[in-house]
């Protein structure tokens, strides 16, 4: 398996991968459209009292949502069809280095012999691992690539109608990709240590037979695992929940500061009301994309602790000695 989460899913994906980014750019240009048309059909056709020119704009927002609509429904069912092949894939190589790789490289002679495949891990990372891991793919380039194409064609376009507005918007949303990083570098920590932990658990549970722990109370290293498991979730919460606060804080700020101070040029006639309602909308378009590249990033960085954690159970013994036996993975 390569050493890099992201050369996995393009060995895995390359074409499928071209599709979805290509069906992405084509959205970006399509996320101001609704704004500017907003804006115009307040100021040119309902002030202007202009029933044709309403219509028309109206007709042209209708199918600008319907094309959006579109594109975003191929995008989502490729990025879907993607996770799934890539699930499939690594179940296969997680099989084929636990019980190809070891068995050649560690011969054994006797059945006595020390196991060299450790069960409960191996349902773990067929399992629980390997769904997270190849839920990642379908959107490992696609998902930021959007998000951050939309926001920067709304706050492109948000500054091309009225830059001092678009300014205190994105002074007011700026905390947030410096307040993501912290919170997400702690919840990668817990988020491997429960790995590990489940893992444990896992092992414990295969290595047991079933008749020793029948009718009798549970064993202390399994309570001491259970109540490792719930500590470290516990502060997975907490943290993630503090992010998460202080962000929806941040995202409600921006309408504030549009209102307020927009509001306040609208009073003294140096902005159209249009503009504010378009800007309004931009933020809610904003609030979005900016969840999406939180999420995008916490995402990543979980995605290369899961294939990180994943390898580890492998040796590198394994994986170097692997080319030199001529065994190829799935």
């Amino acid at each position: 398996m390569p050493n890099s989460v992201y050369r996995y899913i393009f060995q895995k994906s390359l074409w499928q991968q071209v599709i979805v980014i290509s069906l992405t750019l084509v959205l970006l240009p399509l996320a101001p459209i609704p704004l500017e048309l907003q804006r115009r059909i307040l100021d040119d056709a309902i002030l202007q009292k202009d029933t044709d020119l309403l219509f028309k704009l109206a007709g042209f927002y209708l199918l600008a949502m319907f094309v959006a609509a579109g594109f975003k429904f191929a995008m989502r069912t490729q990025r879907e069809l993607i996770s799934a092949r890539v699930v499939r894939s690594l179940r296969q190589s997680v099989f084929f280095c636990m019980y190809t790789f070891v068995p050649k490289l560690h011969p054994v002679t006797k059945p006595a012999d020390v196991e060299h495949v450790d069960e409960g891990a191996v349902v773990s990372m067929l399992s629980s691992e390997v769904e997270k891991l190849g839920g990642f793919a379908g959107s490992a380039i696609s998902g930021p690539l959007l998000a951050i194409g939309t926001l920067v064609s709304v706050l492109g376009y948000m500054f091309w109608v009225e830059p001092v507005v678009a300014s205190i918007a994105l002074a007011l949303y700026s905390p947030q990709f410096f307040i993501v990083p912290f919170f997400q570098a702690r919840m990668n920590r817990l988020s491997q240590k429960k790995s590990l932990k489940m893992r444990e658990l896992g092992s414990f549970i295969m290595e047991n037979p079933e008749e020793d722990l029948r009718n009798a109370d549970p064993p202390p290293l399994f309570n001491t695992l259970v109540e490792d498991i719930l500590g470290l979730r516990t502060r997975f919460i907490v943290n993630k929940n503090i992010m998460k606060t202080i962000n929806n804080l941040l995202i409600s700020l921006g309408p504030f500061g549009v209102i307020t101070f927009g509001g306040y040029m609208a009073i003294q006639g140096t902005v159209d009301v249009g503009v504010i309602l378009a800007f309004i909308s931009g933020l809610e378009r904003l609030g979005g994309p900016i969840r999406d590249i939180v999420g995008s990033y916490s995402q990543i960085t979980d995605a290369r602790m899961r294939y990180t954690t994943l390898l580890d159970a492998f040796s590198d013994e394994h994986i170097d000695n692997a080319g030199m036996m001529g065994l190829k993975m799935p």
